[in-house]
């Protein structure tokens, strides 16, 4: 059976915003065994800065479970079809 892509355009999660999400706010995140980035948000152009602080603020907050690992909240540009191993960290513009 041919599995059909499910394709949709994320939409930035700032309050109120409604643009078309062009980064993820993320962690590095590993069990272990699994490895993924840990979302802690979408983000347009506009909201790139504001959304990685919250993301920040949230990582710090994180309680690890015994084996788990998450490495530093950062900016990844969102690619069509790419899976989070395969996304681009880029640089902060807030440090």
């Amino acid at each position: 059976m041919l599995r059909k892509r499910f394709d949709y355009t994320p939409i930035c999660s700032a309050a109120g915003c409604g643009a078309d999400a062009i980064y993820k706010i993320a962690a590095p995140w590993s069990d272990g065994k699994s490895r993924e980035l840990k979302n802690y948000g979408l983000a347009c152009e506009s909201h790139r800065d504001s959304q990685l602080a919250r993301g920040k603020i949230h990582r710090e907050g994180l309680r690890l479970a015994e084996g788990e690992s998450v490495g530093p909240t950062g900016v990844y540009r969102l690619e069509p079809g790419a899976i989070d191993a395969k996304l681009s960290r880029l640089p902060d513009h807030d440090a």
